[in-house]
């Protein structure tokens, strides 16, 4: 270990370089990471965190709950089906509002607070209980402000804040059904009925999600029933978005591993010399393994906490409109990832190490 310490304070500007290049490496991962996860969450946070196990579309929706439309007396049907805990009726609209930041799109959700279907991420205050009450996912948004829907002047009251419940990248309202249907009725007058987009539902006890909402599809015509997890998939864009993030995420992996473990193969043939020396003195192994570890870890380290300063400040100073935050877990779990590949590339070096001959000293300068 004072091998490898003493090396590196006499090499400050080969491995200071070395640890840019990783720390750069390293802040692509975690960049990319955070705005992919953040991007999908504001596209799938109003589904992914909804209080139910099932969603149910009708079966011309093509999996998408946006061209779903239910009669709202299905909601009773897919209550009696054996398994189901509990129904509840959602609709969605896009729709003009008043919002903190001046006039925009909203994604409107109505729910029934008694029943399945309610949003999840209730940061402060608490859900819409009453008519034209509001909990929202929206910048800027306070409790007891206004949310006012246009061209109708609905004003909506802000009883409670939420977090990672957005729908389409949109700011996002959830009101109860009575509120959603009198907003429609409002700029509707002669909607004969206001449909219902899904029918959210709590599985009993020890139920397979799965298991219910094929049930649910047999038992009620012109329905479809999905797990949460297979209706978050098959939002439209959602595939898309993750597998290029994926890919990018990957490839600047695969790099960040390929500079480090190059480097240090270069390094130990450079220093092969120096190596054989050091075998003839009795040093082992083991020993000269151990320098190569400690050097990557060392590298790695430093890397990791610059990286994590850059991937802080660029969330600090981006404005994109999506709540961007970097999460504790992804960035322990990506530096433990670096450090462990890294250390699997200084496989080669230790293997050059190990095939040092020690009788060879005599010819080392």
């Amino acid at each position: 270990m004072n091998i490898a310490l003493l090396e590196m304070r006499r090499a400050k500007l080969r491995f200071g370089l070395l640890s840019v290049a990783v720390a750069l490496l390293v802040f692509l991962v975690l960049f990319l990471s955070t705005l992919s996860g953040a991007l999908i969450e504001s596209f799938t946070g109003a589904i992914k965190n909804l209080n139910a196990d099932v969603l149910v579309y009708s079966s011309s929706a093509r999996d998408n709950i946006q061209g779903s439309r239910l009669n709202p007396t299905v909601t009773a049907q897919v209550a009696d089906v054996p398994g189901v805990a509990s129904a509840g009726g959602i609709a969605t609209t896009t729709t003009s509002a008043q919002l903190p930041s001046g006039k925009g799109d909203l994604a409107l959700f109505g729910f029934d607070p008694n029943k399945a279907g309610a949003p999840g991420g209730l940061k402060e205050g608490r859900l819409p209980s009453a008519t034209n009450e509001t909990a929202v996912d929206i910048a800027g948004a306070t409790i007891g402000s206004t949310i006012t829907l246009l061209p109708t002047n609905i004003p909506l009251k802000v009883v409670g804040i939420l977090s990672g419940a957005q729908f389409s990248a949109a700011p996002t309202a959830y009101v109860d059904l009575p509120s959603y249907q009198a907003a429609i009725k409002a700029s509707n007058p002669n909607v004969p009925f206001i449909p219902l987009n899904a029918i959210a539902v709590q599985t009993e006890p020890g139920a397979d999600p799965a298991t219910v909402a094929g049930q649910i599809a047999k038992a009620v015509p012109g329905t479809t029933g999905y797990t949460i997890p297979d209706a978050v998939a098959k939002i439209p864009g959602v595939s898309s978005v993750s597998q290029t993030f994926g890919i990018l995420v990957g490839m600047t992996f695969v790099i960040s591993i390929v500079v480090i473990g190059f480097f240090f193969l270069i390094l130990t043939v450079q220093k092969m010399r120096v190596f054989t020396l050091l075998r003839a003195t009795g040093a082992s192994t083991g020993r000269l393994a151990r320098s190569v570890i400690v050097q990557i870890t060392a590298v790695v380290i430093v890397a990791s906490a610059v990286a994590v300063l850059l991937v802080w400040g660029a969330l600090k100073g981006a404005s994109s409109g999506i709540p961007v935050s970097l999460d504790p877990t992804l960035v322990l779990g990506t530096v433990f990832a670096v450090w462990l590949f890294s250390l699997a590339a200084g496989l080669l070096s230790i293997r050059r190490i190990r095939s040092i001959d020690p009788a060879t000293a005599a010819g080392a300068r």
